[in-house]
């Protein structure tokens, strides 16, 4: 290598070397990271979404329960009653909707549950 007043610049070329190495290693672990990061992001934001369409089933069941049973003076026979006659649509690979009425006359009991994971 090339010589110096100050002696050869060999040492320089191998300080560098290092410090390549080292920067690319960082630079690939804070990208792993920010990555990692960003993914947890998304299944959060999913999570939250899955959750809201939930809640939207529950009002819009609610609702349409509650105008049958003001139409019509008495709370529908079965879910399928609703869904033609009250439009209700829903994901039925993500949702499971349990309808138990108990009379004409009693509100039923409706449960959502998660079926699928998105």
């Amino acid at each position: 290598m090339a010589k110096t007043r100050f002696g050869s610049l060999d040492g320089i070329h191998q300080i560098r070397k290092k410090n390549v190495a080292s920067t690319t290693l960082i630079s690939a672990g804070l990208f792993i990271l920010i990555f990692i990061g960003f993914l947890f992001a998304v299944s959060a934001a999913s999570k939250g979404s899955v959750d809201e369409q939930k809640n939207n089933l529950s009002a819009a069941i609610d609702r349409a329960v509650m105008q049958c049973y003001v139409t019509e003076g008495r709370y529908p026979e079965s879910f399928e009653y609703l869904k033609e006659n009250y439009g209700i649509i829903y994901d039925d690979e993500l949702f499971r909707v349990d309808y138990v009425i108990f009379g004409t006359n009693m509100k039923p009991d409706i449960t959502i549950i998660n079926i699928g994971e998105r």
